[in-house]
């Protein structure tokens, strides 16, 4: 018979498509593999004709075709594959044998093409993580927190698995080149480089028992990463391209120009001076010093609508991929450009990646893996946290809105323009990511495993201040240098032993010696005064300033391992798993360079049981328990030795000389954060699999947590580091999957998790103690508090305090109880650090009765901690449609809006302030105004209850919709699919900043839920196509 084109889709027992199955024509190497939505077209010489469909985890089938052209072809799961292959830690898993608590995250290459990074791409999509990023920045950071903070001053990150070889932290960033207590360098998502099109899997590891084979790095949680590789058939060459369009979701509302004028005359008749500005109607005009109108109209701007832009960005690349029997290879590149909100920044970038797989022999595989990422860029936003006017957010918001001509001629140093036109932060950036695995079959049960793997890194990054800005004009321009160079390498070898033993039992075992190590190299250079500064990057030497002379930095570590891990099963119901790690670090010294860490957990299938084996509503029902030790080696290299500097001096003659000063008082008795975990679960299955569902209960108890002890001054340091901390975290992870509709030519699900956490700080005894006040109630207990905010003059303070038997990181200020009305009730009040008050300052309240607002005054005004965050996601296919929705939202967090201190106080400067501080402050004829006299200063440098706003928000994350094309017979197509998708579309939230989600301190333990001179977050709309060839 005549050449037969047959179209089909190939799909699971509860109809979902089944994206890169193998359709191979019996006895030849024909074949194709099935596209996003399970859809394939293949052309059949001779009819009739048997086809091998095949797909991993569920039994082959063959189908016989005659007269067809249009076939769905059902596959049924694998019962001796046990159903889904599921990374683990040094090895896979059947998931029916899984015994801990971890999620797996896939996502088709229509979202993931959305999201630039790795940690992005899991929010709102698994229980137990919390997720924080802002798009506004080009590469900026993204922080995730896995079932709450294990430290209290070491890194929070989970530790990230890239196929086997461990990569760099998220918030891992070279030295910051400035020396200035005002400079705040603006970190970059430590990720950046793994391209998420081309990741096949993501797992989380959650609690101990699944973590604890990563020993001292996985007290945090663990992601595994694995990335795609070919599938059976032909070479297949995917293309895809996309252009994304941003633009800024909120702005922070300011005075206009006639408000702001209005604000500035009463400042100056309140000080005894001519009105500043002439007012006729709509139109304001600049006066002469007897306050009379002078000059032409003034221009009127909202600076934030002229800097914030709508912006284009795109992104393309392709794929390779085949395999045959005995070699499996996946290539991939692409190429994106990324442009910012604000003008001059972006991140433009480039990925390679290539895995190859290759059976050498009967015995012998070899795996390859490269990855190499290029990116430049520029950030150009000014890094100051002072607050002040060489912090491009603050003036962006608070810059005077009148301007006398064309905003180029405006000559004010803080000009935000002159930021855009002065100010360069260049990022130059490379990376290589690189393994071999060799796996070699000794006996049809044993397996050895050789793994070497490096992680390369180069980054640079140049901060230019010039002379016409605010901080460069102190030196006729400014340039701080830093870069880091970095080499981490993996060695593993691992024997690998299966057994199954009478249909009814099974033996997974794995054993290992692994070697870790870093090898870094940390530069920087600040330099100032440039007589042509535009040979500042390829000569910095002619700087005629020196501020730091160049300094190398060298940090190296490794750790020694032995490892293993066993898991029993006993008749598909009883499963018992039990890991140990023993680490050897060269962080510490003595006997306490070695840590060990085991675990055991076990699972009940009762779904198994004869009980409930036939059961018609029941599918599944697992029954978990688990208890571990992870560790967590939250210092720098060295810190057990006694550390030095180079220092400068001056002599007598006033010459300067070099000497060396001691950095830190050596603790040899340093040891590892040690985090021990229970976890019990449940995972139930109902209706045909139609709902899924999982809880866990956990409780994790942090010991030995390194905390700093002050010391006296005489001692010439400011505190000691040791272990004597204590922190407890115990929470609820939930999540539920349906199926609700689940037709031929429709389906539609919907799933939703929900994570509950509450943290605990159990022991600071290594801390004096002291009289604070809680919620009113006076108490003695050790408590410090954390980093001061900032170094300008708004916010010196600290705004968490971390005290012992409360939740971590408790807002630490002030209570109010609004404005006084007048001059009596001002006067019976308690002074403000000895200092009387007037009508129209804010009421603070004098905690502990002495008369007298002081430190000994302030006490918990807020809780950064939510009480729950969850994740709602729904998919609906019709024909070839695809719709997909993502939601996700936090609930019962407080935020510490630190900007409020400028924006929302009339204090009498020159900045612009949001409307209701001028138009609703305390007057004598407003005596009921809810904001501060014009020129009170009493609320303008503390934090207090005032700045503590609600955090809870719920955003629609992600909307995507798909059209998959029909191909006509012949086509050079083989599959093409038009997408549209927004990002970032509503967020409902009661926050009065740019956006609930804080990104302002996000690797910075000490500062919890602050938000301060931040960036705006952005929606995103994506238009793109994905072609098959």
């Amino acid at each position: 018979m005549a050449q037969t084109t047959l179209k089909g889709k190939v799909i699971d027992d509860s109809k979902y498509p089944l994206p890169g199955a193998s359709i191979i024509i019996k006895g030849s190497t024909t074949g194709v593999i099935t596209d996003f939505d399970g859809k394939f077209t293949i052309k059949i010489p001779k009819t009739p004709a048997s086809l091998l469909v095949s797909y991993l985890g569920y039994t082959t089938k063959e189908v016989r075709i005659t007269n067809q052209t249009t076939i769905t072809i059902e596959l049924k799961a694998d019962s001796e594959q046990l159903e889904e292959i599921v990374v683990i830690g040094y090895g896979s898993s059947a998931k029916k044998d899984l015994t801990g608590a971890l999620s797996e995250v896939k996502e088709t290459a229509t979202v993931a093409a959305q999201y630039n990074s790795v940690a992005s791409l899991l929010q709102g999509r698994t229980s137990g993580l919390q997720v924080s990023s802002n798009t506004g920045s080009p590469g900026a950071p993204v922080s995730i927190r896995i079932r709450g903070a294990n430290s209290l001053r070491g890194n929070n990150e989970p530790l990230y698995v890239v196929d086997g070889v461990i990569i760099n932290s998220a918030g891992e960033d070279v030295l910051d080149g400035s020396s200035d207590s005002n400079e705040k360098q603006s970190t970059q998502n430590g990720l950046t480089g793994i391209n998420p099109r081309d990741i096949e899997s993501m797992v989380v590891l959650k609690d101990a028992s699944a973590t604890a084979i990563y020993g001292s790095r996985g007290a945090n949680g663990v992601v595994l990463i694995t990335t795609k590789k070919g599938k059976l058939g032909k070479a297949v060459i995917n293309t895809f391209f996309s252009t994304t369009i941003t633009e800024v979701t909120n702005r922070i509302p300011v005075l206009d120009g006639v408000g702001f004028a209005n604000y500035r005359n009463d400042i100056a008749v309140l000080n005894g001076n001519p009105i500043a500005y002439a007012i006729e109607g709509n139109s304001v005009y600049s006066t002469d010093a007897l306050g009379d109108k002078t000059g032409d109209e003034l221009r009127q701007l909202n600076w934030q609508d002229e800097i914030f832009k709508t912006t284009f960005s795109s992104n393309i690349g392709l794929n390779i991929s085949g395999a045959t029997e005995k070699n499996n290879y996946y290539l991939s590149a692409s190429f994106d450009d990324t442009n910012g909100i604000i003008p001059n920044t972006f991140l433009t970038s480039s990925n390679l990646q290539f895995n190859y797989t290759s059976q050498l022999n009967d015995r012998l595989e070899l795996k390859t893996r490269i990855g190499v990422y290029l990116g430049r860029g520029n950030m150009n936003q000014g890094a100051s946290i002072s607050g002040g006017s060489r912090s491009f957010t603050r003036q962006l918001i608070s810059y005077n809105p009148l301007l006398n001509g064309e905003i180029e001629d405006d000559q004010e140093l803080s000009n935000p323009f002159k930021f855009i036109e002065g100010v360069e932060e260049k990022i130059n950036e490379k990376r290589i990511n690189a393994s071999v695995n060799l796996t070699y079959s000794i006996t049809d049960n044993l397996k050895y495993q050789m793994r070497a793997g490096t992680n390369y890194r180069n980054k640079s990054r140049s901060r230019w201040y010039g002379a016409e800005t605010a901080k460069g004009s102190f030196t006729n321009g400014y340039l701080a240098l830093a870069n880091l160079e970095k080499t981490s390498y993996t060695f593993d070898n691992l024997l690998m032993y299966t057994k199954r033993f009478d249909n009814k039992h099974r033996l997974n075992a794995t054993v290992g010696i692994t070697y870790d190590g870093s090898d870094s190299n940390n530069s920087i250079y600040e330099l100032g005064d440039f007589p042509i500064s535009n040979l500042r990057e390829k000569s910095p030497q002619l700087g005629e300033l020196v501020i730091t002379p160049f300094t190398a930095l060298r940090f190296k570590d490794n750790i020694f391992s032995y490892l293993g891990r066993a898991t029993y099963t006993i008749n598909n119901k009883y499963a018992f798993n039990a890991s140990f790690r023993a680490d050897k670090s060269s962080k510490f010294q003595g006997t306490n360079q070695i840590g060990y860490f085991p675990a055991a957990s076990f699972a009940w299938t009762a779904s198994n049981e004869k009980f409930l084996k036939n059961n018609e509503v029941i599918n599944n029902l697992k029954v978990r328990a688990s208890w571990g030790q992870v560790g967590n080696q939250a210092i720098s290299p060295y810190q057990t030795f006694n550390n030095y500097d180079a220092v400068f001096y001056s002599d007598p003659s006033n010459s300067t000389v070099l000497g060396i000063a001691a950095l830190n008082i050596a603790n040899k008795d340093l040891t590892w954060e040690t985090t021990s975990q229970t976890n019990v679960g449940v995972d139930l299955s109902l209706f045909d699999n139609r709902i899924t569902t999982s809880i866990d209960a956990y409780r994790k108890e942090t010991t030995d947590l390194l905390i700093n002890k002050s010391l006296a001054t005489s001692t010439g340091f400011q505190n000691f580091l040791l272990n004597q901390g204590g922190l407890e975290n115990k929470g609820i992870d939930f999540t539920i999957d349906g199926l609700v509709v689940n037709k031929e030519d429709f389906t539609f699900s919907i799933g939703g998790n929900i994570s509950f956490n509450q943290s605990k700080i159990t022991n600071l005894q290594a801390l004096p103690t002291s009289d604070i006040y809680i919620d009113g109630e006076l108490i003695t207990t050790p408590f410090y508090e954390g980093s001061a905010v900032s170094t300008g003059n708004n916010f010196k303070s600290a705004s968490n305090a971390f005290i012992q038997g409360q939740e971590v990181g408790l807002f630490w200020g002030y209570k109010t109880a609004g404005i006084y009305e007048d001059q009596i009730v001002a006067d019976s009040g308690p002074t403000f650090n000895g200092n009387g008050n007037l009508a129209g300052d804010v009421i603070f309240v004098d905690v502990n009765g002495d008369g007298n607002i002081n430190d000994l005054d302030k006490t918990n005004i807020g809780n950064p901690n939510p009480d729950f965050t969850y994740g709602i996601n729904t998919n609906l296919t019709y024909k070839n449609f695809t719709l997909s929705a993502l939601f996700n939202g936090v609930v019962g967090n407080d935020i510490l809006n630190g900007n409020l201190l400028v924006e929302a106080n009339a204090q009498g400067g020159s900045n612009n302030i949001r409307p209701e501080a001028y138009n609703d402050a305390w007057s004598p004829t407003n005596t009921t105004g809810q904001y501060p006299r014009i020129g009170s200063l009493t609320a303008t440098n503390v934090p207090s209850d005032r700045l503590i706003e609600d955090g809870s928000f719920f955003r629609l994350n992600n909307v995507t919709l798909g059209y998959d094309f029909d191909m006509a017979e012949g086509s050079f197509f083989s599959s093409f699919k038009l997408f549209a998708s927004g990002n970032n579309l509503l967020t409902i939230t009661n926050y009065s900043g740019y956006d609930p989600e804080l990104t302002s301190f996000l690797y910075d333990g000490t500062i919890l839920g602050v938000d301060w001179v931040g960036t705006p977050n952005t929606s995103s709309f994506v238009i793109g196509a994905n072609i098959k060839f």
